[in-house]
């Protein structure tokens, strides 16, 4: 069972949610030192202090400094704490109003991490969740939430539906790139009840994004004794999600023999001309950029019998092509191999391979949320870069204090 928690959330004041609250996983670094300099109420002072002083992260010079930002951005007004504790539906709208997003804002519970009732599908990096730890000891704060989601289940799509229209809404803005943030606060404790009921009955939790905020954020409270206490999250339900994919390039580190190559790949794949960009539709099928070349590529082995990992396409990558044919044996450390979000054009992908950035591009097809549950399901771990989730979360529209 889904178990969640209302929580007084610190939120951007009226009128200064756009300012306050970033987005990280879009704007590059360059662009966040542009609004950085440019911009002292925004949570990346907090979130990344080491921007302030366009330096590389050094955690232990640089994370004492979160505090203090956070401090500023509450003498100036520009954050305000809730008075009491509530859960927040979440709405996001892409651009001209496209596809919609729509789910809770809650906090889950520290021990369902632990005992596997909120469940996993990639592994993190010890040094990197260590670092994230101590940003929240330094700060007091957790400033994004983890996407979470579940199974399909109607009794949670009706009871968001209705409380969605009961509720207050308190935030409603367009960002920097034009998508719309509503948030509608729920504090009448029958509507929370409600709530809560229904996702008492979805089953467990899934992490959708963010595998290391959320083993940090449970490691906080347990390191610090506190393991019944909870985190921030954002539970977004599975026909919400958009997934992309990554697609893989590669750069040779020394000689490369693109025909040789191309002869090498027959033995695992049909391999098939084609006269324009390819952008696979179905399992099993990749798109190849080489030579200036697109060729399509169909997998020509079965994958009845293998488990929910070996099947995935990215996996198919990862061992017939990446550790066989080129030598990779861990494609989330190897400098010859690039990850490129799926959204990214193929106009652009054929440019950075003319200019010779890449000697070979591969296009993905993406995977499905169900090919995710059965990862997790199957307590296995899916190759790096498997999936691209959306929505991507503003760090700093809804912050959970922790001390």
């Amino acid at each position: 069972m889904a178990r969640i928690a209302p929580f007084k959330a610190l939120l951007p004041a009226r009128g200064m949610e756009d300012k306050v609250s970033a987005n990280t996983h879009v704007d590059d670094l360059k662009r966040q030192l542009e609004i950085v300099q440019h911009n002292p109420l925004t949570y990346l002072n907090v979130v990344k202090p080491y921007l302030r002083f366009n330096e590389e992260k050094d955690p232990a010079r640089h994370f004492p400094y979160a505090k203090t930002a956070l401090h500023e951005l509450l003498a100036m007004k520009a954050m305000v704490q809730e008075q009491s504790e509530a859960l927040y539906i979440y709405i996001q709208n892409d651009k001209d109003g496209g596809h919609q997003y729509c789910g809770l804002i809650c906090t889950v519970p520290v021990e369902d991490y632990y005992n596997g009732h909120i469940r996993i599908h990639e592994k993190t990096l010890t040094e990197k969740e260590e670092q994230l730890i101590m940003h929240i000891e330094q700060s007091g704060a957790i400033g994004e939430p983890v996407l979470l989601t579940h199974v399909p289940d109607a009794g949670v799509l009706d009871v968001l539906s209705l409380m969605a229209g009961r509720g207050e809404e308190i935030m409603h803005f367009h960002d920097e790139v034009d998508r719309t943030h509503r948030l509608i606060r729920i504090s009448d404790p029958e509507d929370a009840k409600a709530i809560m009921e229904a996702y008492g009955q979805a089953g467990d939790l899934y992490i959708a994004d963010g595998h290391h905020r959320s083993a940090a954020s449970a490691g906080y409270f347990k390191k610090h004794g506190m393991p019944h206490g909870h985190y921030l999250a954002c539970i977004v339900p599975p026909g919400d999600l958009k997934i992309d994919s990554f697609h893989r390039a590669f750069k040779a580190s020394g000689a490369f023999d693109p025909q040789a190559f191309l002869k090498a790949l027959e033995t695992d794949f049909v391999i098939t001309p084609a006269q324009a960009s390819v952008s696979p539709q179905h399992v099993c099928e990749f798109g190849l950029l080489l030579s200036k070349q697109w060729f399509h590529l169909h997998y020509r082995h079965s994958c009845a019998g293998l488990n929910a990992v070996d099947s995935l396409d990215v996996s198919i990558l990862e061992e017939h092509v990446f550790r066989n044919l080129l030598q990779i044996h861990d494609s989330k450390t190897d400098k010859q191999l690039s990850f490129i979000k799926g959204s990214v054009p193929c106009s652009e992908l054929e440019a950075e391979h003319s200019a010779g950035i890449y000697d070979a591009v591969f296009t993905v097809h993406p995977c499905n949320i169900q090919q995710v549950f059965d990862v997790a399901d199957q307590n296995l771990i899916m190759p790096p870069k498997s999936t691209y989730i959306e929505p991507k979360l503003r760090t700093g529209l809804t912050v959970q204090l922790v001390d």
